[in-house]
């Protein structure tokens, strides 16, 4: 069976990862310690992250655009991500905002829970990308002074057994950066793995962290792959790196794959990566590299194919096609892949 990983983010369910302001909330619920993220910008693009201490499975809390006073806004606790079904009902009671709708968030949020009755939430971690991005600037080249290092934030999609949290650092004048991972067992909570020094990811909110791919093709709900993006607000530049969980090292290892497009086929255990790269926008090299999954619980290069292509100025019909020369094969094997789609805009 092949499944084909075609990628494009959207955002849907979280802000612009570019305009958005992130903070973090802890307080207690009933006996339960209880963790809430949130992604928001505007007062309609309220997204939260919800994980607690008896359950430890993290849950997009969903919205009823319901408001109390213009202030109190309401959420639903899903029974699982996505799932119209609730297991409880929060109120938050004193969130404001400008003038202009944009959120601000207090340093203590009092909540109502529908089952446990009223609960406080305290901020522990902000960063408001609304003063510090200079949005005149298409290429966003911040021009502040903030900076900070590993802080945890938690990702909505988890494994069976397992959650994550990126771990995200800031250097003065540049974007928010993910440079570790840390994996948490959701049985108790503890920390099960730390993966350090990613570079070049930078930050996707709640969903740098997808988990709906079995990669080492053995049915188990333990994979998950990391995407990388620009710093720019083209959000379609994602590639993914694939990691899976190694019965006999005890953790979670790089499969040695990463791309943006990749079939994968479940019966050869393979992956084919296409890389496409435009010379301009009428001349495109095509590499197509087929990955097999061995024994060592990598993935090894098995072959390698490139084409050429050009296509007409005025329709951008295909005019031909044919086996590239070497230069054209070490210009796209060379070429960023985070950067293809520069030629389009």
């Amino acid at each position: 069976m092949i499944c084909i990983k075609r990628m494009v983010f959207t955002m849907v369910f979280f802000s612009n990862f570019v305009f958005a302001n992130y903070s973090i909330y802890e307080g207690t619920i009933d006996k339960y310690k209880v963790e809430f993220y949130f992604d928001a910008f505007y007062k309609d693009d309220i997204n939260i992250i919800y994980i607690d201490n008896k359950t430890y499975e993290p849950k997009q809390l969903n919205s009823t655009n319901k408001y109390q006073n213009d202030k109190s806004i309401i959420f639903n606790i899903p029974e699982t991500n996505f799932s119209t079904s609730s297991i409880d009902t929060i109120v938050i009671k004193n969130i404001d905002f400008d003038e202009d709708s944009t959120i601000i968030f207090n340093k203590t949020l009092e909540c109502e829970s529908k089952l446990y009755g009223t609960f406080k939430l305290n901020k522990k971690f902000d960063y408001d990308f609304k003063t510090h991005v200079n949005a005149v600037d298409h290429n966003l080249k911040l021009e502040n002074n903030v900076e900070f290092n590993n802080v945890e934030i938690i990702q909505r999609e988890s494994t069976k057994d397992y959650y994550f949290k990126t771990i995200i650092s800031k250097k003065k004048g540049e974007f928010l950066q993910v440079v570790g991972i840390n994996i948490y067992r959701k049985k108790d909570g503890s920390l099960f793995q730390t993966i350090n020094n990613l570079k070049d990811f930078g930050f996707l909110s709640f969903t740098s962290i997808n988990t709906d791919r079995d990669a080492n093709f053995d049915g188990k709900d333990n994979d998950f792959y990391i995407s990388k993006t620009t710093e720019s607000l083209n959000e379609r530049n994602i590639i993914d790196a694939y990691y899976s969980y190694d019965k006999k090292q005890d953790k979670f290892v790089y499969l040695n794959l990463t791309g943006r497009f990749i079939a994968f086929d479940s019966e050869k255990k393979t992956a084919e990566k296409v890389k496409y790269c435009p010379k301009d926008y009428f001349n495109h090299v095509i590499l197509t590299d087929l990955y097999q999954y061995t024994d060592k619980k990598k993935y090894t290069l098995s072959n390698s194919e490139c084409k050429f292509e050009k296509k007409s100025e005025d329709n951008n019909k295909l005019l031909f096609t044919r086996q590239c020369n070497n230069e054209e094969r070490k210009f796209c094997i060379n070429a960023s892949e985070l950067l293809i789609d520069d030629y389009f805009d």
